[in-house]
């Protein structure tokens, strides 16, 4: 995405002449040949850029600062909400689409029992962690009392499979998946193509900020009015504020010409189409289970038939979207101080939507949400906050209906964060009228990697539990030791039904006699 380097206004890539200003830039002007300095040339000069110097001081002085309130309409809104939102899909899809996470989680407990906690003490559930995309080592054990008492892996390499279950079994198990499924189904079936999907959240970022672009269409300086210096009142926060106004109402015919452009759009965006295959990742599924996979269906013909027959109906009906809309009396108030958004209304049929924000982020910030159905105010979220720097302190209140409120109370550094992108600090949640409460801790571990503590109050009541208090801490480190099983391997690719049952059956009556000692041992432990 790129912008007009004249008027700034936002461009698709590809575009070699701006819509709105028509300035045309991909295409050089022949230099020009250097001649003398030209006195009479240089005095009109002179005498030109005098006349736009006054000509936009009096812009200035009687026409609203030169401003451009569609434009401001926009880019204080896209600043305040839209970027902060595509920032988080990027960050995250970006995450998600590397198909990998590297870590060693181990889960600890600790009651206010003393009996209790006596047998949590030093015990702890472990599992190690290794994904590759097409991947995969989970390695996991139970650790009672400092003893590891429990121990079983699982893998998977390209279509092969393993597993292990040592205090059972020794041996590690594995099996070609794609030959061991074939053999059972009959069908000709390559596992080894499996993988976890690429995702650019860059790339899926640009996408969405294209369509956010088209719909910005719908805003011109035909039906957006700039009011400066209104006095403004909060409805639920209280107090006011002296700023300017814009005031968005679309025609019929500024809906109607949006979703022709969204619907033109659509029909022939080869980045969505492309962007959405990636997920299917068909080729893949196709060399692993051969084309039949989708009964004769072209995955990527049928998504654009798909697109092409939304692109349809949304055209179809554009008119009739436009007509509703500027018949619903739809109107989106921006009031802002000193370019701060302040508040923002979206009203439609005599009902509408209110975001209000008063204050700053270095003194304190006070966020609501709510709806107003003809004066009957319906808050659903307030959010009050300071940040210094990195570090933000704050409470979010959301209405849960019928009288109840979640709340959460935050104090964190968005600087540190642990392996799963979760920042440093703490979060307390409450509910009510229930009275239930917890607490989340994010902070460095006692022997390395970072702590996930939740504090759980009231269990006793809650829960009908023999303690009161219930302590989890997941910790979780910044890379994994997770290692493939190192037993005598045995292949059971070609096992037969009743082989595989018998294994299985084996298998599973050692680890329940397994199992059965370590109750006995934990309740005498116990006593």
């Amino acid at each position: 995405m790129k912008t007009c380097p004249n008027c700034g206004e936002r461009l698709p890539d590809g575009v070699e002449r701006c819509p709105n200003c028509h300035t045309e830039w991909n295409n050089p002007l022949e230099a020009p040949v250097r001649k003398g300095p030209n006195r009479k040339l240089l005095i009109g000069g002179g005498v030109l850029a005098a006349v736009v110097l006054i000509g936009v001081v009096a812009a200035f002085a009687l026409g609203g600062g030169g401003r451009s309130p569609e434009k401001d309409f926009i880019r204080i809104q896209q600043e305040l909400f839209t970027d902060r939102m595509l920032d988080g899909l990027e960050k995250g899809l970006d995450v998600l689409g590397s198909g990998k996470f590297d870590s060693d989680l181990t889960l600890y407990a600790w009651v206010d029992e003393p009996e209790l906690n006596r047998l949590l003490e030093n015990s702890a559930l472990q599992l190690k962690i290794d994904l590759d995309r097409d991947r995969l080592i989970l390695d996991g054990r139970m650790i009672f009392q400092g003893s590891p008492i429990l121990s079983g892996a699982l893998t998977y390499d390209k279509g092969q499979v393993g597993f292990c279950l040592p205090e059972v079994d020794e041996r590690y198990y594995v099996a070609d998946l794609s030959k061991a499924s074939s053999d059972l189904t009959g069908m000709d079936i390559d596992l080894s193509k499996l993988a976890l999907p690429e995702i650019s959240g860059k790339q899926w970022r640009a996408l969405a900020q294209t369509y956010l672009d088209l719909v910005h269409t719908a805003v011109t300086r035909d039906n957006v009015r700039l009011e400066q210096g209104q006095a403004m009142e909060f409805q639920l926060l209280g107090g006011g504020f002296t700023g300017d106004v814009y005031t968005f109402t679309p025609a019929a015919g500024d809906i109607e010409e949006m979703l022709v452009k969204l619907a033109g759009h659509l029909r022939t965006d080869k980045e969505l189409r492309k962007l959405v295959i990636g997920l299917m990742v068909p080729q893949a599924l196709e060399a692993a289970f051969g084309e039949e996979i989708f009964d004769g269906v072209d995955p990527e013909a049928e998504l654009d038939r798909a697109l092409v027959e939304l692109a349809d109906e949304l055209e179809a009906e554009a008119a009739s979207i436009g007509r509703e809309v500027e018949d619903s009396g739809f109107t989106w108030t921006l009031a802002v101080e000193g370019r701060q958004a302040r508040l923002i209304r979206i009203e439609s049929y005599g009902e509408a939507l209110v975001y209000e924000r008063a204050g700053s982020e270095a003194g304190g910030v006070e966020e609501a949400l709510f709806g107003d159905e003809g004066g009957l105010i319906e808050p659903f979220l307030r959010h009050s906050y300071v940040k210094d720097g990195s570090v933000s302190r704050g409470t979010v209140t959301v209405d849960a209906g019928y009288g109840g409120s979640m709340s959460m109370k935050y104090e964190i550094d968005e600087s540190r964060k642990s392996p799963f992108g979760t920042p440093y600090g703490t979060y307390s949640y409450s509910y009510t009228p229930l009275d239930m409460a917890y607490s989340i801790q994010v902070a460095d571990g006692v022997q390395g990697g970072t702590d996930h503590i939740m504090t759980i109050e009231d269990c006793g009541y809650l829960f009908d539990a023999p303690f009161d208090t219930l302590a989890l801490t997941l910790n979780a480190t910044e890379k994994g030791t997770a290692q493939m099983p190192d037993g005598p391997v045995v292949d059971i690719t070609n096992y037969s039904q009743d082989e595989l049952e018998a294994l299985f059956e084996t298998l599973g009556n050692k680890l329940a006699i397994s199992m059965t000692m370590l109750m006995f041992q934990m309740m005498g432990a116990y006593a």
